[in-house]
């Protein structure tokens, strides 16, 4: 009777929390598969993301980085009022600025996505193919 009566009580918390949680807002197969050929390119890929692209403005490193020690975090972009890099985690300031001219512009900010883009497009092509099937698309993250 105290099993039942524990996951009685572990229900009536766990599903109105689950409930309550947001599904990740990942595309679909199809919205990038814009040619219906049953792939997807690495060029679908990069239009797809510069359509969908939520970058705020190119910004001066020396205003984001507070600490200095050449690391942006998501909580000194968040700070500065940076925002479409939030899923990045902590980013080097050598990668995201390309012409290491301690200014990340929107050049460094295009070039940054698509290298990462690239990096994780050749991670999730299993077969090394060129191309994403379904099933490979699955372990794509934008």
């Amino acid at each position: 009777m105290k099993r039942i009566l524990a996951t009685a009580l572990l229900l009536a918390f766990a599903v109105p929390a689950l409930a309550q949680t947001p599904p990740p807002a990942t595309p679909g197969f199809h919205h990038v598969d814009t040619d219906k050929d049953g792939k997807v390119s690495l060029e679908e890929v990069m239009a797809y993301a510069l359509k969908k692209s939520s970058l705020t403005r190119p910004f001066s490193v020396a205003e984001v980085d507070a600490d200095h020690d050449g690391r942006l975090t998501p909580e000194e972009l968040k700070k500065a009022g940076i925002t479409g890099l939030e899923k990045c985690g902590v980013i080097n300031v050598k990668d995201l600025d390309i012409h290491g001219d301690g200014y990340v512009s929107r050049e460094d900010l295009d070039e940054y996505f698509r290298r990462k883009h690239r990096e994780e497009y050749s991670r999730a092509d299993e077969d090394k193919d060129g191309s994403l099937r379904p099933a490979e698309f699955a372990l794509f993250r934008f």
